[in-house]
């Protein structure tokens, strides 16, 4: 049976939240129900949210691949193409849509436009259908230059007015109305304490769960956390075109458009952490709070746990690649969990206290921070606008706003020079102690975060010796040595360097 194979487009992220999606369905399915001789194609085809008009939709989209598998011959002959209208098939240059439609009729298939049933074949394109064909293409491409030239001025109007410090209208971020004032209701405090949150070491998939109906993960978050709206920023894009395909740039940035959500100060400390996320990614603790924190000696692989079973009566931590192959390495060592979390707890608090410091910056040091989130920011300004300074000389705009941003980077770096160096202190008696009490008695998936970031290991070697990795403060690293069982007692013992011998029970109690 000849097959039947829908292409269905549609240009925006908002119409995929309209009927565009389902209307195009309805069509295809209407026209199958008409004509029983044609099985549909088990393949899809669609370009959901992507513009026909620049071409992106061929070059890597799904019309480029049903083109592909036209030309490679997956789809047989005899078979039709099922487009809502011409303008879906394409919105590009009459002449190039004309060759896209070529390389589909030449080999037999055929083209039918659900919206007004007409067919296309290799003979439309020698009769008098070429140019009721090319007519059509001219009018969908005109009115996509149309839309685009009005989007384009529309958003050159709002900057302008923004700059004079009106109220425009656009889509923002879910705590922000169209006009950019603060909702009401929850959406403010959702974001507010994502930040919040995330500055006392929260992880991301965390916080992102506890909102699913603000982030659909954490990727969504971390959009939101880096998004300058927040401190009442516009962020400007660009669109730019290389080697034929578009990318969006960002372009200026207009200050104090929207209300603010959060300080700058929090929204900058904020955009450390992520980079600092980015440089050492730690591993998300799900369900063991100690995921990530446990390190092979003999290879650096994590260690693992293994939940007790029938033969093992005590869940046990092991070296992650030993257990994929024996050849991975050498250590084969199991550690009872009692026993690793017994030298965790007793380890982890001056390594706690230090990363919670990090989170509880002095005012000196988050002003620091927000002042150079900011020349950073003027820093990229500067690399974008210095290459139209360079192509045209003699454009005396562009060279002023370059002139700008150097004086305004000038005087932020004069402000941070002026600020006394500080160094992280404090201690466990001072006023933030009550805060750290809290924290260390409180998510000890936080904790584990934070230690992660801040290079806490336990290292487990192959002979039962575990060790701290580094020292928490002026006190030599931690060791000790996992002995082994005494069935009697039910307790599992522990040597200290000097010979002192303890054990510690299920629960990890000495």
């Amino acid at each position: 049976m000849p097959v039947a194979v829908p292409y269905i487009r549609f240009s925006s992220e908002q119409q995929r939240h309209g009927s565009s999606l389902e209307r195009q369905e309805a069509l295809v399915e209407k026209w199958l129900a008409h004509n029983p001789d044609y099985t549909r194609f088990e393949q899809r085809f669609e370009d959901l949210g992507l513009s026909g008009f620049h071409g992106d939709f061929v070059t890597q989209g799904a019309m480029g691949r049903l083109l592909f598998a036209i030309e490679e011959g997956h789809i047989p002959a005899d078979s039709v193409v099922l487009v809502e209208a011409m303008d879906r098939f394409s919105r590009l240059e009459p002449m190039q849509t004309l060759k896209n439609l070529e390389s589909i009729v030449k080999t037999g298939i055929q083209l039918v436009t659900l919206e007004d049933g007409q067919r296309y074949d290799a003979q439309s394109l020698k009769n008098q259908s070429l140019m009721y064909l090319a007519m059509k293409a001219q009018v969908a491409h005109e009115f996509s230059q149309r839309l685009s030239n009005f989007a384009t001025g529309s958003y050159v109007d709002r900057a302008k007015e923004a700059k004079r410090g009106g109220t425009i209208k656009r889509r923002n971020p879910f705590w922000l109305t169209s006009e950019g004032k603060l909702r009401d209701g929850d959406s403010v405090q959702v974001i507010r304490q994502a930040f919040l949150s995330f500055a006392n070491g929260v992880p991301l998939r965390l916080i992102a769960n506890r909102h699913p109906e603000h982030f659909k993960n954490r990727q969504s978050l971390k959009h939101a956390l880096k998004n300058i709206a927040a401190i009442g920023h516009w962020q400007r894009t660009k669109t730019v075109r290389k080697d034929g395909k578009s990318h969006q740039e960002p372009g200026e940035l207009i200050r104090d458009v929207f209300d603010a959500a959060v300080t700058e100060k929090l929204f900058y400390q904020v955009q450390k952490l992520l980079a600092d996320l980015a440089e050492q990614s730690p591993t998300i603790a799900r369900k063991f709070s100690m995921a990530g924190l446990l390190q092979c000696g003999e290879c650096g692989a994590n260690m693992v746990l293994l939940r007790n079973t029938a033969r093992q009566q005590t869940d046990v931590v092991r070296c992650y690649r030993r257990m994929q192959s024996s050849a991975n390495c050498t250590n084969q060592k199991t550690i009872p969990v009692p026993v690793v979390y017994w030298f965790y707890v007793e380890t982890r608090k001056p390594h706690a206290l230090r990363a919670y410091l990090r989170t509880q910056l002095p005012e000196a040091q988050r002003l620091r921070i927000k002042l150079e989130g900011r020349i950073d920011q003027l820093r990229q300004q500067q690399a974008r606008l210095r290459v139209l300074v360079q192509m045209d000389t003699s454009d005396a705009d562009a060279a002023a706003d370059y002139q700008k941003l150097v004086d305004d980077r000038k005087q932020l770096e004069q402000e941070l020079a002026s600020i006394p160096a500080t160094t992280v202190a404090g201690t466990e008696e001072s006023p933030a102690g009550v805060g750290f009490y809290r924290f260390m008695y409180g998510d000890r998936f936080a904790i584990s975060n934070l230690l992660q970031l801040d290079g806490y290991r336990i290292i487990c070697h192959r002979d039962g010796t575990l060790a701290v990795n580094s020292s928490g403060d002026d006190s030599p690293a931690a060791t000790v040595q996992y002995i082994g069982y005494a069935r009697k007692v039910k307790r599992w013992t522990i040597e200290h360097p000097d010979g002192d011998i303890i054990s510690v029970d299920s629960r990890g109690s000495q």
